[in-house]
């Protein structure tokens, strides 16, 4: 099975970033949403799983400073509030994507 991986990325506005993927899905992303979901472990427990990071605990102001790419499976994000410790896989961000199709 191949995976989808992101041919573009770009900002719509101060609080959505935009991933075209390989199979021409875009997902649009609030970019609190994807801090929020950052899997590292400052804000996931390695153990439980459990997050560190709640829903609605990070300010609304939060936003992207730069986006790197790791290898050829993710991006790494720093974001405004100082964390940049976190890799967004390509499959994680997939997942992510709240489109009607994507949720279904």
């Amino acid at each position: 099975m191949v995976k989808p991986t992101p041919t573009s990325l770009k900002k719509i506005d101060n609080r959505t970033l935009g991933i075209l993927w390989d199979d021409g899905h875009e997902s649009l992303f609030d970019t609190t949403y994807l801090r929020e979901n950052c899997t590292c472990a400052n804000c996931l427990d390695e153990w439980t799983g459990e997050r560190k990071i709640m829903p609605g605990q990070l300010p609304k102001t939060v936003t992207p400073i730069a986006i790197d790419s790791v290898g050829q499976y993710g991006l790494t994000i720093r974001w405004s509030d100082g964390h940049s410790t976190g890799i967004y896989t390509y499959e994680h961000l997939r997942k992510l994507c709240q489109c009607p199709s994507c949720r279904r």
